[in-house]
């Protein structure tokens, strides 16, 4: 990401200013929907639209209520897992006789990720991604790595590991650089660039280079000195070796090294490779407690924290048209000492967070105005609106990366597809048809069995005995609450869609007069209603 410096060649206080006036935002209850949806990935209730519809000034109150909502916790990690690409599903190697290959490749994923959950619950600086003094843990990998869990203990927990390594928040962990290897002649410059992109927004391999056919002819023969003396390759390996030269304490240097092991003789290595002391961008460092401190004295860390969470929140990539919003967004950041929970709070609060349209056309081509539902999303409000969870061998099929289903939704699988689609496509649709499907079959059984246990799901207005023709004030009334349970906005009075559900519900309901198929039915056709895949 270029430094706010760059960005103020962009967008103009004065431009920014125009832009907000000409945006039109969300109604009241579009904006709950909104915001429900990206801080707890559950719709509103019904009770608290009413509120917000009648008293819009509820908004902030809302906002700040949601931010202390713990799901608001799983969303900050699939925000900051489109940076750091950590969810891939992979043990990488590690196992365990006490744990299955599933529980091992989770908790792999999920340490770095564990560590800024960590962060956000306390409310502790930024900062403390590359600074804190500790890795996480959990008692599987308590199980496989040499970490001082506390014996007892269950779940994500601070923890050190035994070894000889210094501790630098993700900057030590174990899985980090699992997932980013390096070996040989790469010298760990993939680490050093993932390092960069994770934390800087700063991906060398997308900087333009020109090398002339002599230099190439040069890599070929003698790569380490065409680096050295080529200005063309120096203009990124003078700042990515001095980086890649802290992390020769996990660098393998043998085919039985094994990955997440610290070799603390090996810190200086960097002699044998590139030759490049350690430093950062012209500072000297000693190690990688070193780095970490330097790192977050780096304001481009947290511009690039902001741009992650906008992005995020946003649903759009961040150019230099926005070095207004930016610089507002990490004026709040900086002003609270860095908090997450500040920064979201920023963002939810902006004009261009709630837009809904815009009288000029280069406002709404910047600013999307319609968000598209993550497969956690989706999962999560199908399972608040319904209580039925896709499974595949017990584990959620709309976000096991290894069923390749999140992808098809328009995910990553943080490995092979890193960016999100944020348009619907094809395979969104066919899978919310398929969703809609059987959680219209499951809230069909659940409700209208009447040894049922507990609350109705969905179907609250009508049971079995109920048809079109004996009670069509129930049946309407049940399906305008369908309607509002999966839009969270009412059906105008003169709407058709009652009436054509309720012949809909007839001639289902004459294949085998089974009054939970034809409910089945109906509850599938509006669970396909693009209002639950979009917000």
């Amino acid at each position: 990401m270029l430094s706010l410096y760059l960005f103020s060649l962009g967008c103009s206080q004065t431009e920014q200013t125009a832009q907000e006036a000409s945006m039109i935002p969300l109604e009241p209850r579009r904006q709950l929907i909104r915001l429900s949806v990206d801080l707890r990935s559950i719709h509103p209730s019904e009770e608290e639209l009413q509120a917000i519809e009648a008293n819009p000034s509820l908004y902030e109150d809302f906002v700040d209520r949601y931010l202390e909502d713990p799901r608001l916790t799983e969303r900050v990690r699939q925000i900051f897992n489109h940076r750091y690409l950590m969810r891939t599903g992979n043990t990488f190697g590690n196992s365990t006789s006490s744990y299955s290959d599933a529980d091992v490749a989770y908790s792999v994923q999920e340490e770095s990720l564990s560590l800024l959950a960590y962060i956000f619950d306390n409310d502790l600086p930024y900062s403390q991604i590359v600074t804190a003094d500790y890795t996480m843990g959990n008692p599987v990998l308590a199980q496989m790595w040499d970490l001082d869990y506390p014996q007892e203990e269950t779940g994500w927990k601070p923890a050190r590991y035994q070894d000889a390594r210094p501790h630098a928040g993700i900057l030590s962990m174990n899985s980090v650089w699992m997932r980013y290897p390096s070996e040989g002649g790469n010298a760990n410059r993939h680490r050093a660039n993932a390092v960069s992109k994770m934390l800087l927004c700063n991906d060398y391999l997308s900087r333009p280079v020109v090398l002339s056919r002599a230099a190439v002819d040069q890599l070929t023969i003698s790569p380490e000195d065409a680096i050295n003396t080529n200005t063309s390759c120096q203009s990124c390996h003078a700042s990515l070796d001095p980086l890649a030269a802290h992390f020769y304490g996990f660098f393998p240097l043998e085919e039985e090294d094994m990955l997440g092991t610290y070799w603390p003789e090996r810190e200086s290595n960097w002699r044998m490779y590139a030759n490049k002391e350690p430093a950062y961008y012209g500072i000297p460092t000693g190690n990688i407690s070193d780095l970490g401190r330097i790192m977050a004295e780096d304001s481009r860390m947290y511009e690039c924290a902001v741009q992650t969470v906008l992005e995020g929140l946003e649903q759009r990539n961040v150019n230099e048209d926005d070095w207004t919003v930016m610089q507002q967004h990490l004026s709040a950041f900086t002003e609270s000492d860095y908090s997450l929970k500040s920064l979201i709070r920023s963002v939810v609060l902006s004009e261009t967070y709630k837009i809904a349209s815009s009288n000029e056309e280069y406002v709404m081509e910047q600013y999307p105005s319609v968000r598209i539902v993550n497969p956690h999303q989706l999962s999560s409000i199908m399972k608040d609106l319904t209580g039925f969870e896709w499974t595949i061998n017990g584990s959620d099929a709309l976000t096991n990366n290894g069923l390749g289903i999140p992808v098809l939704l328009g995910g990553i699988d943080s490995v092979n597809v890193s960016q999100r689609n944020y348009t619907p496509s094809v395979g969104l649709v066919f899978t919310q048809e398929r969703l809609a499907q059987a959680a219209g079959w499951f809230v069909a059984d659940h409700d209208l069995d009447v040894y049922r246990e507990g609350d109705a799901k969905m179907l609250h207005y009508v049971t079995i005995e109920d048809t079109p023709d004996n009670n069509p004030e129930a049946f309407d009334y049940q399906l305008r609450d369908l309607y509002l349970q999966v839009r969270g906005i009412p059906l105008d009075e003169e709407a058709k869609e009652p009436e054509e559900l309720m012949i809909l519900w007839k001639q289902l309901h004459s294949l085998e007069a089974s009054p939970s198929k034809a409910w089945a039915g109906i509850i599938s056709a509006i669970l396909r209603d693009p209002a639950l895949i979009s917000y």
